[in-house]
Formats: structure tokens, C-alpha cells, sequence
């Protein structure tokens, strides 16, 4: 049975992955890999980011994946992915990293680990990865909105008034 704290991590992880892959849906493939200004990345160079991200901190870090990044390509590659294979990669990602989270028991998430050149426990490391995930996705759903004209709604149908 997954540790308390880790079963609403993983959960929350496919959350935001469905998120994110719903502001993809709303971005035409031809404008997958275009940038925008100098310092906002295209939408496939995020979801690049974003895998990056999960795959270092948690398969690599908690997992004990061997798993080599390098961030900047993150960044600068274009490898015209199509919306598919993007969708395929952040969900092939995502699931490894919630398998990962749902073994994790009370002395792993304890421990001290190295990830970016700082000493973090494994509590922090989930919530650090969790934050840059839904921040990132965040940022998605706004360029989305902003750039595309994105009709996103992620509580689309639900009553979020205070009852």
C-alpha cells in the first residue's frame, strides 16, 4: 500500500499531466516548436522541460533510473515531436514517476539525497517536483489562453462556489 503522503502525490501527478495535455489539445501542431519571445519557450520545449524535470528529480533521484540530463537542450532542440508524441512522452514519464512515488516508504522519503547540486529529503524532493509541474502548467494554460486563444477550463462543469 502506498505511503500516505505519496498516494495524493502520484494522484496529483496525473492531474497536472492531464492539465498540461489539455492545453496541448488546444495548440496546433504547426505551432508546437515555435518560440514566442527570447525568454518564453516553445509549448514542446516545456513539456521537454517538464520530463526533464520529473525524470531527474524523481526516477533518477528517487528511483535510482539511470536517466542523463541536459537542461539546456531542453531548451534549444527542436525535434518537431508532433502533439502525440509529446502527449506519449509526458504520459510514459509520468507514469514511470508515479510508480516510483507509490513504492516510496517512510525511510526513503526521510533520506537525504543530492539533485541539482543540494542535499533534499525525499518529502522535499516530491513537493519540489509537484510545485514545478503545476507551476510550469500553469504557465502553459496562460500562454495557451493568451497566444492560441485556448478555450481551457480545467473545473469545466463544476460548482466551485463555496458551499
Amino acid at each position: 500500500m502506498p505511503h500516505p503522503f505519496c498516494l495524493p502525490v502520484s494522484g496529483h501527478l496525473s492531474t497536472i499531466a492531464g492539465r498540461l495535455v489539455t492545453c496541448l489539445d488546444a495548440i496546433d501542431n504547426t505551432r508546437l516548436w515555435d518560440d514566442f519571445a527570447p525568454n518564453l519557450a516553445s509549448p514542446g520545449n516545456l513539456v521537454l522541460h517538464l520530463v526533464g524535470n520529473l525524470s531527474q528529480y524523481v526516477l533518477k533521484t528517487l528511483g535510482g533510473c539511470d536517466y542523463y540530463r541536459d537542461r539546456s537542450k531542453e531548451f534549444a532542440d527542436k525535434p518537431s515531436l508532433d502533439r502525440e508524441a509529446l502527449k506519449s512522452l509526458l504520459f510514459q514519464t509520468v507514469d514511470a514517476c508515479r510508480a516510483v512515488v507509490e513504492r516510496l516508504d517512510e525511510e526513503e522519503l526521510c533520506w537525504s539525497y543530492i539533485v541539482q547540486g543540494q542535499e533534499r529529503t525525499g518529502y522535499e524532493i516530491l513537493v519540489l517536483a509537484i510545485e514545478h509541474f503545476g507551476y510550469h502548467t500553469g504557465q502553459f494554460a496562460w500562454f495557451t489562453k493568451y497566444l492560441f486563444g485556448g478555450e481551457i477550463d480545467f473545473f469545466k462543469g463544476l460548482n466551485l462556489d463555496i458551499q
